[in-house]
């Protein structure tokens, strides 16, 4: 632990209850990272990212921002500096999708300080920046669920913060829509610097757009760094308890993780055989 990154976490206990599920658990999420935590059910992935959050409050350590506590800051000052876009949310029934989006204008609003022009500025920035803009006048309700989480995701730009969580947002999403949310994440995280942290299933999704992994067993952290220089076949084997081979990602070069063959599937037709199924 350096210290030097803006979020991080130190010797934090985090669980419901009297159960602790992350246990004296320290984490350095790094500046401008698209940081992606990954692990098994129960792992403790989710915890730690309400942790980092304040969603849930550490029954010992300290989540620190900037170099003070989570715990000391306001509400509406917390979310000025850190966006969170929780697993489930719910819209209020039939509102649009520009007022939905504008309700991430929220934290910037004040006795004195009502809706401005800056603040429709920030709205407009946010959904052409997810391409939202001509679903705006929609409204959410009619929305396929791809196009909703790009406006969950846009509302979240629109509060104008550096920090980005993301708890598992490719929930519930098919496969080419997973895709096109973190190419849109990834895209935002490049362009403008953000520090983004998600919580992923899919391990080959995590290590394709991750520049910083992190992977979870037990509450504790096993292993964490650039995806190529941690996943390799034993690891994998350890956090999901997947015997596997890695290669390279004919598309990327990342880590690509396939799962070893059961002894117990039917075996594959040779050629020929295939060539007379036809």
């Amino acid at each position: 632990m350096t210290g030097t990154e803006r979020l991080r976490a130190e010797n934090v206990v985090l669980g419901y209850g009297d159960a602790p599920i992350v246990d004296g658990l320290s984490i350095e999420v790094p500046d401008g990272s698209f940081t992606v935590i990954v692990g098994a059910n129960g792992s403790g992935k989710s915890t730690l990212l309400r942790g980092l959050a304040r969603l849930l409050r550490p029954s010992q350590g300290e989540v620190v921002l900037d170099e003070r506590p989570l715990r000391a800051y306001g509400s509406k000052e917390l979310a000025r500096l850190l966006g969170l876009l929780p697993q489930s949310q719910a819209a209020p029934e039939s509102i649009g999708v520009a007022d939905l989006v504008a309700r991430g204008r929220y934290p910037h609003q004040t006795l004195l300080r009502q809706w401005s022009p800056s603040d429709a500025a920030a709205v407009e920035r946010a959904l052409e920046r997810t391409g939202t803009a001509e679903l705006a006048d929609r409204t959410f309700d009619e929305l396929s669920g791809g196009q909703r989480q790009r406006v969950w995701v846009a509302m979240a730009l629109a509060q104008e913060t550096s920090i980005l969580l993301l708890d598992e947002p490719t929930t519930f999403l098919d496969i080419a829509h997973q895709v096109d949310l973190l190419d849109l994440c990834s895209q935002l995280q490049q362009e403008n610097g953000y520090t983004m942290v998600l919580v992923l299933h899919d391990l080959n999704l995590a290590t394709r757009y991750a520049t910083h992994l992190v992977a979870m067993k037990d509450g504790s952290i096993v292993a964490q760094g650039e995806p190529s220089a941690i996943i390799t076949p034993a690891l994998v084997e350890e956090v999901f308890g997947l015997p596997c081979t890695v290669i390279p990602d004919p598309e990327t070069g990342t880590p690509l993780v396939i799962p070893r063959r059961s002894p117990h599937m039917p075996p594959n037709p040779l050629p020929e055989q295939q060539g007379e199924s036809q």
